[in-house]
C-alpha cells in the first residue's frame, strides 16, 4: 500500500559556470556570474529567494577570481557573498569548482591537487559558518567536454585522455575534500553529477567519478566514503528511457548508504513551458520516493535564467526569473504561481 509522501524541500542554484572555450579563434572564459549579472544583483537575488521560501542555495566561490595566483587569495567576492548569505538565513553550500579553473594552473600537473586543497582549506578557515560544500560540480561533464571532445580547456581529446583527466579530477576532489574535513570534520560534502538515460552513457560511466572519490574504483587514488556526504543528481532533458523515476531508484540501489538529492533541474528553453517541466519532475521524484528513493531536496537550476554555452548573448529563459535588458529580474511565465500551488497541494514544504 502506498503511503503519504513528505513534501520536498525547495532549494536553488545560481548558475556559475566559468569554463574556458575558444571563441572567434581566441581563448574566452564563459563566466555565467557576470553574464547573469549576479555579481551586481547579489543582494537582490538573495532577497528573491528568501521571499520564495527557498531552504538552501548553491552559489559560487569563483575559483579563478578568488585564487588569482599560487598561494594568493582575493576575498572580495566571497566576503560579499558570505555577508549576504548570512543575512538571508538560508543554508548555503559553496560551489568551489564549476568547470573553470585559474589561468595560472596546469590542471594535469602533479601539484594541481595541492593547489586545489590549499584553496579549499583557506575558505574553510576564513568562513567557519559554511556547513555544506559542493567541492566540484559535475566532474563527469568536465571529463567529457574537456577530456574527450576537447571543447573546454585543457582541450583534450580521445577516451584515453578522458580517463587521464577523470583520474586527475578525482585526485583533486579527494584532496579538496580532505582539506575541508581537516578544518571542519562535520562538513557535509555534496557531489552533484548528471544522471540521465543510459542510451549514450551507462550508469557506470556516469558514476565513475563518484565511485572513485568514495573508494569503490581506482582505490590507489585514495578515495574514501568520507569524501561524499550527499550524492547530488542533476537531470535535464533526455530520451526518458528508462524513465527518470527508475533511474532514481537505480541510484538508490547503487548508493544505498548515501542521502540522494535532486541538485539541478530545469526544462528545455524551447518547446516547453518551465511549469510543465516543474510538474513533471515533481511527479517523477514523488513516484521514485514512493518506491524508496528517499529524495528530500528538489533544486531548480538555474533560478536566474542563464545564457547559452555557445552563443553567450542568448538567454535561455530556464529560470524562475528571466533577466530584463537592464538586468532586472522578472518572473518567468507562471513559475512563481506553480511553486505556490505546489506548496498548497503539499508537494513542497
Amino acid at each position: 500500500m502506498l503511503t503519504q509522501e513528505a513534501p520536498l524541500q525547495l532549494w536553488a542554484f545560481l548558475e556559475n559556470s566559468d569554463f574556458q572555450r575558444i571563441r572567434d579563434g581566441e581563448l574566452y572564459r564563459q563566466d555565467e556570474v557576470k553574464l547573469i549579472r549576479h555579481d551586481e544583483f547579489l543582494r537582490q537575488d538573495y532577497q528573491l529567494l528568501v521571499e520564495l521560501g527557498v531552504v538552501g542555495v548553491r552559489d559560487a566561490a569563483r575559483w579563478y577570481i578568488t585564487h588569482p595566483a599560487p598561494h594568493t587569495f582575493d576575498w572580495t567576492w566571497l566576503d560579499q557573498l558570505m555577508a549576504v548569505a548570512d543575512d538571508s538565513k538560508m543554508t548555503l553550500y559553496l560551489d568551489l569548482w564549476h568547470y573553470g579553473y585559474p589561468d595560472w594552473l596546469d590542471l594535469l600537473a602533479p601539484d594541481a591537487p595541492l593547489h586545489f586543497a590549499e584553496f579549499a582549506r583557506a575558505i574553510a578557515l576564513r568562513y567557519p559558518q559554511i556547513t555544506h560544500w559542493c567541492v566540484c560540480n559535475e566532474p563527469s561533464l568536465m571529463v567529457e567536454m574537456a577530456g574527450r571532445v576537447g571543447k573546454w580547456r585543457p582541450f583534450l581529446r580521445r577516451m584515453e585522455n578522458a580517463t587521464k583527466l577523470r583520474r586527475q579530477i578525482s585526485r583533486m576532489i579527494i584532496a579538496g575534500s580532505q582539506a575541508i574535513l581537516d578544518v571542519r570534520p562535520d562538513a557535509r560534502l555534496i557531489l552533484p553529477e548528471p544522471w540521465h538515460a543510459t542510451l549514450r552513457r551507462s550508469e557506470d560511466y556516469q558514476a565513475a567519478v563518484i565511485d572513485t572519490v568514495i573508494g569503490r574504483r581506482d582505490p590507489e587514488l585514495g578515495g574514501d566514503p568520507r569524501y561524499v556526504s550527499v550524492i547530488g543528481l542533476n537531470h535535464y532533458r533526455d530520451s526518458t528511457l528508462p524513465p527518470l523515476h527508475q533511474l532514481l531508484i537505480n541510484a538508490r540501489r547503487r548508493w544505498q548508504e548515501y542521502p540522494l538529492w535532486l541538485t539541478e533541474t530545469s526544462g528545455p528553453p524551447r518547446g516547453w513551458q518551465q511549469t510543465e517541466w516543474f510538474w513533471w519532475m515533481l511527479a517523477e521524484i514523488r513516484l521514485a520516493n514512493l518506491k524508496g528513493a528517499d529524495i528530500p531536496v528538489f533544486t531548480w537550476a538555474p533560478v536566474i535564467s542563464m545564457y547559452d554555452w555557445v552563443h553567450e548573448k542568448r538567454q535561455l529563459a530556464n529560470g524562475i526569473w528571466v533577466i530584463g535588458k537592464n538586468g532586472e529580474r522578472k518572473p518567468n511565465g507562471r513559475m512563481l504561481e506553480a511553486i505556490a500551488l505546489a506548496r498548497e497541494l503539499g508537494y513542497l514544504c
